[in-house]
């Protein structure tokens, strides 16, 4: 369906490679490709059900068969350090390169010490890459420990007290989605909300 003629609630689902169709009253979402096949002139389209909009619950996922079950990766630290301290390291390597690649590999070396592809795989930031990054240069692997470095420094200005900032990166990396899916979101729970507001976050 044409964007203009969706609910408001189900726009945000019709993105690239995903259309929203309303179907027996309910909008339902469907992720469509295309291939070359041979002896047709044209690309054929192929569409898979991905589940039911609600108005109120947002995307209810179709149930999915044990080989279809999801690739849950984490979403909410990485998440939470792009929004809150992202513009801040940037700011203070501007002697220095900060590019996207740079600033990503920072985060994943912050999170869990490296930044090989296997450790780039657990974060919803690998999204970001078509390819695996190689860090070969001394230069690059200086910057992405200057940036991982600065990260670790501003996250404690922000949560000055170290149990509260332990606790809410323990909570933080437990947020996690499928990498799968068309549109990532969570739900925080109480007590992260709770820990969010003492330090006036969101």
């Amino acid at each position: 369906m044409r964007i203009d003629s969706l609910p408001d609630f189900a726009k945000p689902y019709k993105t690239k490679g995903y259309d929203v169709r309303l179907v027996r009253g309910s909008y339902q979402l469907f992720k469509v490709t295309s291939k070359r096949v041979e002896g047709k002139k044209y690309p054929v389209l192929e569409q898979s059900y991905v589940g039911t909009i609600d108005p109120d619950k947002g995307l209810l996922p179709k149930k999915l068969s044990p080989s279809e079950s999801p690739t849950l990766v984490e979403y909410g630290l990485s998440t939470f350090i792009v929004k809150h301290l992202k513009r801040k390291v940037q700011r203070s390597m501007f002697n220095h390169s900060c590019s996207e690649q740079s600033f990503i590999l920072g985060v994943i070396l912050f999170m869990y010490g490296h930044t090989q592809e296997r450790f780039i795989r657990l974060s919803y930031l690998s999204k970001s890459f078509t390819t695996t990054p190689e860090v070969t240069s001394d230069a690059a692997k200086s910057r992405i420990k200057k940036i991982a470095s600065l990260i670790k420094t501003y996250f404690e200005e922000l949560i000055p007290d170290d149990a509260d900032r332990d606790y809410l990166i323990v909570l933080l990396r437990e947020l996690k989605v499928d990498i799968n899916a068309p549109k990532a979101s969570v739900i925080y729970p109480k007590e992260l909300s709770a820990l969010l507001a003492k330090y006036k976050l969101k």
